[in-house]
């Protein structure tokens, strides 16, 4: 019995390493048809990955842009500041208003200088004037500061009727008082180049 059984060994040897055989091919066939149902979505998650990092290429060039315009405008804001005088001289200013005002024969002249102001690029002072005259003295008094090499604004005037003037005259008198803004630059200013970063969220944190 036993050699009868040793006689078919072979063939049983054989049955079994083909039963053994399909159960891996099925199991391979099992597993890489789970892989190909996982492609499309890995496909997608590159896709979007290849588009994300294409976003983010333009925004670096985008801020590599912004960079070289702000430091265009910065250069010709500095370059502007230059132009503005070096200095605010009381004495000379003081005198430059007096020296109008006495060769228009203005009367009661009063000329009040203020604190200088740290504006940024520039610092501005101003200058409280107030006289009495004619209205056409004090329009070309106005024209004079106006006219004059130094930079000088007229930021306010006003003009009203001298009580006191005799209206018997000919020229009617009025007060004027008025605001004169001189300006120099700030040497210590330099303008901001600075591009503030923007956070970029992960996929994670967005989630």
């Amino acid at each position: 019995m036993f050699a009868k059984l040793m006689k078919y060994l072979p063939l049983f040897l054989i049955l079994y390493s083909a039963y053994d055989l399909n159960n891996l091919y099925t199991e391979h066939s099992e597993l890489v048809e789970n892989k190909q149902g996982t492609l499309p979505a890995i496909q997608n998650r590159i896709n979007k990955f290849k588009r994300e990092r294409k976003e983010v290429d333009t925004y670096m060039a985008d801020i590599e842009s912004a960079k070289k315009r702000i430091e265009l405008v910065a250069q010709e804001v500095e370059a502007l500041q230059k132009k503005l005088p070096s200095n605010i001289s009381d004495p000379e200013n003081l005198a430059m208003f007096q020296g109008f005002t006495d060769s228009l024969n203005i009367r009661d002249v009063s000329i009040v200088p203020a604190q200088e102001e740290n504006l940024g690029f520039y610092f501005k002072k101003r200058y409280e004037l107030k006289g009495r005259g004619t209205f056409l003295q004090i329009l070309i008094l106005m024209e004079k500061i106006a006219e004059n090499e130094r930079l000088l604004n007229i930021k306010s005037i006003k003009m009203y009727k001298d009580a006191n003037s005799d209206v018997r005259g000919r020229f009617q008198l009025i007060r004027a008082e008025m605001s004169i803004e001189a300006y120099r630059y700030n040497p210590d200013h330099k303008e901001k180049r600075d591009v503030e970063p923007v956070k970029v969220e992960s996929e994670e944190e967005q989630a």
